[in-house]
């Protein structure tokens, strides 16, 4: 009896220790007791639309003027804002030429790349929108204003010699300085088309227009009237077309153009002699992909 008492023991002892070796090990693998690894949500980032494209630029080009932009909305340092895009659709070019809006004013890439004549298709004039109110804001909107902030600095001192008034704000002086300087130093059968150089700070609306000229904030240049083309200067085809004109070297636009001035020679309404300070143009974001 003793004997059969023992075994019992023994063995329920066994069972026990056999119960607990098998709790703690791992169960068969059963996909229903495997518990859902947690997700970690991914966070897709926001494509920006056209308009907060444009709009970045702006701001990006005028640092010292500008905060930021948002809800279409450009927000100034002095805390103003002012509409990107008051939502109405001009009737026609000239009206939207009149009354343009900031987003009107980036409607159109501006073509930096040499092949350019590929889009000048009518109307297509990067750059020549603008709206008024901002560039009274930023620069002055009086004569007596804007003749406050000139910089007089002496034009290409090599070839040229010739004391021109410009605007100082943006450091847009420094930016003439800096052209004037490459220009000065560009081989000497380019010097012919930069001679007597115009239009730099003078106050006056457009021909043909009541707008307000860029020559007007002294952030514009004329070169060479005499070896330049101006559209108003030629008659339409038969079909009204204006046929392009030119003969300004394209070494000369690009010295412009990498310090932020935008070629009146890329326009349908060419102005080959004009060159303005418009940064926001030339932004990498906003300027002509091709």
């Amino acid at each position: 009896m003793n004997f059969f008492v023992r075994e019992f023991k023994i063995s329920f002892l066994a069972f026990i220790i056999c119960s607990l070796l098998f709790s703690a090990c791992p169960s068969p693998k059963n996909e229903t007791n495997i518990k859902p690894t947690p997700q970690i949500p991914i966070e897709i980032p926001k494509t920006k639309t056209t308009n907060e494209i444009k709009a970045n630029c702006l701001v990006r080009a005028y640092p010292d003027f500008l905060k930021n932009a948002e809800n279409n909305v450009v927000n100034w340092k002095d805390s103003s804002q002012m509409i990107f895009d008051d939502g109405v659709q001009p009737s026609d070019y000239e009206t939207m030429l009149n009354t343009a809006d900031l987003n009107d004013q980036m409607a159109q890439c501006y073509p930096k790349a040499d092949d350019y004549l590929k889009k000048l298709v009518q109307n297509y004039d990067p750059g020549r929108a603008r709206n008024e109110a901002f560039f009274f804001k930023m620069y002055g909107n009086s004569a007596e204003e804007i003749e406050k902030k000139l910089v007089p600095i002496v034009w290409m001192p090599k070839n040229i010699n010739k004391t021109i008034r410009v605007t100082g704000v943006n450091g847009i002086d420094k930016k003439f300085k800096q052209i004037s300087d490459e220009l000065d130093n560009l081989p000497p059968e380019f010097m012919k088309y930069l001679q007597n150089p115009a239009g730099t700070f003078n106050w006056r609306v457009i021909a043909g227009t009541t707008r307000q000229s860029t020559h007007s904030f002294g952030t514009t240049i004329d070169i060479n009237v005499a070896l330049s083309h101006y559209w108003r200067n030629a008659s339409p085809d038969a079909n009204g077309i204006y046929q392009y004109q030119n003969q300004i070297p394209l070494e000369i636009v690009r010295v412009f153009e990498k310090n932020g001035f935008i070629w009146g020679g890329k326009w349908y309404h060419y102005d080959t002699m004009h060159f303005e300070y418009r940064p926001e143009l030339l932004d990498t974001e906003c300027i002509c992909k091709e």
